[in-house]
């Protein structure tokens, strides 16, 4: 199920798909650091960056995806999904630099953690942060989301492209409430693809 959701004051949550690569330059246009899509490239993205990364977030070519956050024609934000091999999803965002601070990561985020429970049936769904990050630590706080514990050295910092020498930080785990689908702990949780 594709979810088309109303946030309203005129935004919109919808999947992104290939078709948008052009909305993925424009709003990378302002981002020297990288975004949802991956480490690599950081932005601004050229049209090919935007076609390769929206392709390898296709939900038809594989099991991760991203939902965009659009005000009417501009790609404002967006919000990953990426499930884990137990039934539960680990959720990303990242919002544009000039949108930041109006909560549009609060409301896309707490929209698709909704949307995750009911249309998908996911009961865990968790966010990882890195510590110190007190826009993203406000925002697990509003959108319900609890904190589990941390995991030390777990996300990668993506400063060399060979994972094997690339750098560690420790990620906070916070997740929404629901059964843990593995029946453990976030220890016995195998461990995300996807460092922030």
């Amino acid at each position: 199920m594709d979810p088309d959701l109303d946030l309203g004051d005129g935004l919109r949550l919808r999947v992104l798909t290939d078709e948008d690569a052009a909305l993925l330059v424009e709003a990378t246009s302002g981002e020297p650091a990288r975004s949802l899509w991956g480490a690599r490239p950081a932005g601004p993205y050229s049209l090919l960056d935007g076609q390769i990364a929206l392709a390898a977030w296709d939900p038809g070519a594989g099991d991760r995806f991203s939902v965009g956050v659009l005000g009417g024609s501009r790609l404002l934000g967006a919000v990953g999904l990426m499930p884990d091999d137990c039934g539960g999803i680990e959720l990303a965002y990242w919002v544009r630099p000039e949108e930041r601070g109006r909560g549009i990561a609060s409301r896309a985020v707490g929209a698709a953690t909704r949307w995750a429970h009911t249309s998908l049936g996911v009961s865990r769904i968790w966010l990882e942060i890195r510590p110190g990050n007190e826009p993203s630590l406000r925002l697990a706080r509003r959108t319900g989301y609890r904190f589990e514990g941390r995991l030390p050295l777990h996300c990668r910092d993506h400063v060399h492209e060979d994972a094997a020498r690339d750098t560690r930080h420790d990620c906070l785990i916070w997740v929404h409430p629901g059964e843990d689908a593995c029946g453990t702990g976030t220890t016995g949780r195998a461990p995300s693809r996807h460092g922030r």
